[in-house]
């Protein structure tokens, strides 16, 4: 299940705005088998040449009765020739009185000159990383800002990334799977035509040697992105990943433009649950 809540945090919340547009504030409510679990934010504050993605988690329901935690990722970096290359990642959980923590740094050219793991990997539970892991690759907050640039040139998600989050080391396949209707439900403020992109990912290592239940079944995550306020930028407006256990959906619950993150005048809240 804890698999199942970073792939939410990650692909959905940490999905704020995946095409050419100002600043915007996304919430979402994610429920598993139909029962709420996790209430996500996140923001994408985009300047001339950089951006800014910070995300946040929390268990609900009764999911954080058994497994309370709480999450918060950030990266920020700048564009250049239409690279998103990073200057820092941050990750930081809490689960009970234990905290996680990963901190990278780059370097000029996106390259990781250091890392700050707390705690540490333990090797009899989680496979080695390969040799030289962050070579070449980006945080997997950047993947986003990277996917924006994309579909602001082309108007598709296609993409392929090598991923290191400090812990893990995976390669993300994100394939536009062209468009689909989402009816009107009491659950989201959208609906109407989105585009389908479906996520994939080949882990390399810092899996669990134990997989799940849950990720070990997964299937069919599929990221759905449109423009819920009017010529503003595209966002997710929903997620969806099949299990042999239940389906994981997330929606959109509310969007705005906050002063904090922009600006000039404050746009009120779309929408909330």
């Amino acid at each position: 299940m804890k698999r199942l809540l970073l792939a939410s945090l990650l692909i959905t919340c940490a999905t704020p705005a995946v095409a050419a547009g100002g600043p915007m504030r996304a919430t979402y409510e994610v429920y598993f088998g139909g029962l709420h679990i996790l209430s996500a934010q996140s923001e994408f504050a985009p300047e001339r040449g950089r951006y800014a993605v910070t995300a946040n988690a929390q268990t609900r329901g009764i999911l954080d009765v058994f497994f309370s935690w709480r999450g918060e990722t950030r990266s920020a970096g700048r564009y250049e020739n239409d690279r998103a290359v990073p200057d820092k990642h941050t990750n930081f959980g809490w689960r009970g009185d234990e905290r996680r923590s990963v901190i990278l740094t780059y370097g000029p050219d996106g390259e990781v000159i250091s890392t700050a793991i707390d705690p540490a990997p333990d090797p009899e539970e989680v496979t080695a990383l390969p040799e030289n892991a962050e070579a070449g690759t980006i945080d997997p907050l950047t993947v986003i800002a990277q996917v924006s640039q994309t579909m602001s040139r082309t108007g598709s998600c296609d993409g392929e990334f090598a991923v290191f989050d400090g812990r893990r080391r995976y390669d993300l396949r994100v394939s536009d799977r062209g468009t689909e209707v989402l009816p009107a439900t009491s659950y989201s403020i959208f609906s109407g035509e989105a585009r389908r992109c479906r996520i994939d990912y080949a882990m390399l290592g810092g899996a669990r040697k134990a997989p799940n239940k849950y990720s070990k079944t997964a299937r069919d995550r599929v990221v759905y992105v449109a423009q819920p306020v009017g010529d503003g930028p595209a966002i997710p407006v929903a997620l969806k990943i099949e299990t042999d256990f239940g389906t994981l959906m997330a929606h959109l619950t509310g969007v705005e433009v906050p002063k904090d993150l922009a600006l000039g005048e404050e746009t009120p809240p779309r929408g909330s649950r």
